[in-house]
């Protein structure tokens, strides 16, 4: 994916997880947790990270075991206003997205889903989001392409996230 699509998600939950507080602090946690697992890019490009390696992109940091490690580890951090049982299950649902949601993309190796536990890597049924070429490939023709394929499927959830909040009336002073 281009990342649209995952920062569509980290916005969103953000917004959902404020409620009526300001959401920004949140929509800034919720995109980081959505975003983490493309870090194994830096895995290979720094590291020289095989690709059968599990620290590979789309491998251990994609899977759910690791999301709900991050989930967790978010949710001890702080709640952001709200419960730590709150926190813990939407950052464990945004950070598992990632991996979900690569995995309905129609391109690359699969995503390791189920690392520790099995190094197999999975696609979903339905793969409708297209790939997004890695690197200097992205600024292409394809990578525009690739961008305004997921504006378009992510476009309710930006709406949703970005739309603009109303204001809250203030109480009419006591008559006097």
């Amino acid at each position: 994916m281009a990342s649209i699509g995952h920062v569509a998600v980290g916005l969103a939950a953000g917004r959902f997880h404020a409620g009526e507080r300001p959401p920004a602090p949140a929509m800034v946690v919720f995109t980081i947790l959505a975003m983490f697992p493309d870090l194994d890019v830096f895995a290979h490009e720094v590291l020289g990270v095989g690709w059968r390696s599990p620290w590979f992109h789309r491998g251990a940091l994609h899977s759910l075991p690791v999301a709900v490690l991050a989930g967790l580890l978010a949710a001890a951090a702080g709640g952001l206003g709200r419960t730590r049982v709150r926190m813990a299950l939407t950052a464990i649902c945004v950070a598992a997205s990632h991996g979900i949601l690569d995995a309905m993309t129609d391109g690359g190796q699969g995503i390791a889903l189920f690392w520790p536990f099995t190094a197999r890597r999975y696609f979903a049924e339905w793969q409708f989001i297209p790939v997004a070429p890695i690197g200097i490939r992205f600024v292409s023709l394809r990578g525009v392409r690739v961008l305004a394929a997921e504006a378009l499927i992510f476009a309710p959830l930006l709406g949703y996230a970005l739309w603009p909040r109303r204001r809250a009336v203030a109480a009419a002073p006591p008559a006097a």
